[in-house]
């Protein structure tokens, strides 16, 4: 697309064009390879087996340096990106001391009180991974509209991968729980977690299957909803057959990471006309380009927190993704706001 034409392109419309690119080459991919992921895992459960625990860690293990880690590596640019008149340096000294104040505030309460910190870092994640759900549908135009509407899209998306494997997987769920809250304050703080009780499961299931019928009902309304639901219920049997520590970490690294960078990509002029053009390999080689420094940065926490606890594992990485996940789903949530996201979808600023 010529910047002539660009230009024409109502500030409030994504082309047609460009929403059949991403979901064709962006996000049907992925849906594809959670679906295969899932008949796979179908499959081994059938024949007595069981996924090996070092298999299950290595998406995690991928996302500290592709996708994962890195797509909340830009977060310092978000203002200066969005909010006209805002110089790169304000831009930074804001987010930096964002990521100060409130990231040490939730190491502070892992240290006090690990198992509430940890829920805490279930909530939070369950509205920071529904809301990045909530903004490709309104990309896309599609799913529900008004801020009714949204609400529901974020918990029926924040719900899928944070209550399901509680529900389907309860040991397994458990055990990751009982492998991190001892991080920051080893002690007896995991000695009374049990797995989650019967009836607690069966009405987490209730919970989850209310919402994704009407989340399915919302999307049918517009005439839109074969993306969406389809979505809802790939979704909810892939965290249903897949063990908990090789869903969470396929969804956190291919599903979420990779919507999150799409989102950035739009906000930056150069990658969001190589979009505009049908590129999608550019915008991301210059993401990664401009996340390393950051991402290098949080890498290096990750060593030294391991260094200072004496330990190295899945339950280290969740600790310090919490401490970064909070001010991340602050700074997501003034994107929001400026993109006003939780408006109807044509209310959005979506062309460069």
């Amino acid at each position: 697309m010529s910047t002539a034409v660009r230009a024409e392109v109502p500030r409030t419309t994504t082309p047609p064009a460009l929403r059949t690119r991403i979901t064709r080459r962006v996000l049907a991919p992925v849906t594809a390879t959670l679906t295969a992921v899932t008949v796979a895992c179908a499959v081994v459960a059938t024949v007595g087996g069981t996924v090996p625990l070092m298999v299950q860690v290595v998406p995690f293990a991928v996302s500290i340096l592709v996708f994962g880690l890195p797509h909340g590596a830009l977060d310092h640019l978000v203002p200066a990106r969005l909010l006209p008149g805002t110089s790169v340096a304000r831009s930074i000294a804001v987010v930096v001391l964002l990521y100060l104040v409130v990231g040490t505030g939730t190491a502070v309460l892992w240290g006090a009180a690990p198992l509430v910190g940890f829920w805490v870092f279930i909530g939070v994640t369950w509205f920071h991974w529904g809301q990045g759900d909530l903004f490709v549908d309104r990309l896309l135009d599609e799913g529900g509209v008004g801020r009714g509407e949204a609400a529901l899209t974020v918990a029926t998306r924040g719900a899928l991968p944070m209550l399901v494997p509680f529900v389907a997987h309860p040991v397994a769920a458990t055990t990751v729980v009982t492998g991190t809250v001892d991080v920051l304050r080893p002690g007896p703080h995991s000695a009374g977690i049990d797995t989650v009780p019967g009836p607690v499961r069966l009405a987490l299931a209730a919970l989850v299957l209310v919402l994704v019928a009407l989340h399915v009902v919302a999307a049918h309304r517009t005439g839109r909803a074969r993306r969406p639901a389809t979505e809802d219920l790939v979704l909810l049997a892939f965290f249903a057959v897949v063990p908990p520590v090789l869903a969470v970490g396929l969804y956190f690294t291919l599903w979420h990471a990779v919507r999150h960078v799409l989102r950035l990509e739009l906000t930056d002029p150069v990658a969001a006309d190589a979009l505009f053009d049908g590129r999608l390999w550019a915008p991301f080689l210059q993401f990664l380009r401009q996340a390393w420094p950051v991402t290098a940065i949080a890498v290096a926490m990750l060593v030294v927190l391991a260094l200072v606890v004496g330990r190295a594992d899945l339950g280290v990485y969740l600790v310090l993704i919490a401490a970064l996940t909070t001010p991340h789903t602050v700074v997501v949530s003034w994107m929001d706001h400026v993109q006003r996201t939780w408006r109807d979808p044509a209310a959005l600023p979506h062309s460069p």
